[in-house]
C-alpha cells in the first residue's frame, strides 16, 4: 500500500463519515501507511513525513452537516485526516463534502448540488488542462460524451 501511495501522483479517499469520524476501512489503511521510517522520520522537531507533496482530495459523505450555519455533528474526519497525512508528507489536502444525506431527498440533492459547485470551483483553475483530446485540444462534455459513445 505504500508503494502504491507513493508512486501516485494524486491521491483520491473517498469516504463516508461514521459516528463523527473515518469509517474502519479507512482507519485500517490508514494503519497499514503510517510506519515509522517508512512513510515519517522521527526527530527531535517531531515527525516530519517522507512522502514528498501531492494533492490529495477528500470525498465526504455524512448524514448530518459538518460545515456552515446548519453544523450541528462534531467532525473529527478532517482534522484527523489532515493531520495524518501531513505526518506523512501530504500538506495538500483538499474535502469536499455532500452533506444532509440522511435527511431526506431535497437536502441529498441540495448537498450533491453544492459537493458538485465546490468541485467545480477547485478545479477551475485547471479546466483548460483537465479535459483534453489525444491530439491536445479541448473538450466539452458534449464532445466527451459523444466520444465515449463512438
Amino acid at each position: 500500500m505504500i508503494a502504491q501511495l507513493d508512486a501516485a501522483d494524486v491521491v483520491v479517499i473517498a469516504t463516508p463519515m461514521h459516528n463523527f469520524t473515518l469509517p474502519s476501512a479507512l482507519k485500517a489503511w490508514v494503519d497499514h501507511i503510517v510506519r515509522i521510517r517508512a512513510t515519517f522520520s522521527v526527530t527531535p522537531q517531531g515527525k516530519v513525513g517522507t512522502l514528498r507533496n501531492r494533492p490529495v482530495y477528500v470525498a465526504i459523505s455524512c448524514g448530518g452537516f459538518i460545515s456552515g450555519e446548519r453544523a450541528r455533528q462534531p467532525d473529527f474526519l478532517r482534522p484527523y485526516l489532515q493531520h495524518t497525512l501531513g505526518t506523512l508528507g501530504l500538506h495538500d489536502v483538499h474535502f469536499i463534502s455532500v452533506e444532509g444525506t440522511a435527511l431526506g431527498e431535497a437536502a441529498l440533492q441540495a448537498g450533491r448540488q453544492r459537493a458538485s459547485e465546490a468541485v467545480a470551483a477547485l478545479f477551475a483553475p485547471h479546466a483548460s488542462c483537465l479535459r483534453t483530446a489525444t491530439n491536445g485540444t479541448p473538450l466539452d462534455r458534449h464532445h466527451e460524451a459523444e466520444s465515449a459513445l463512438a
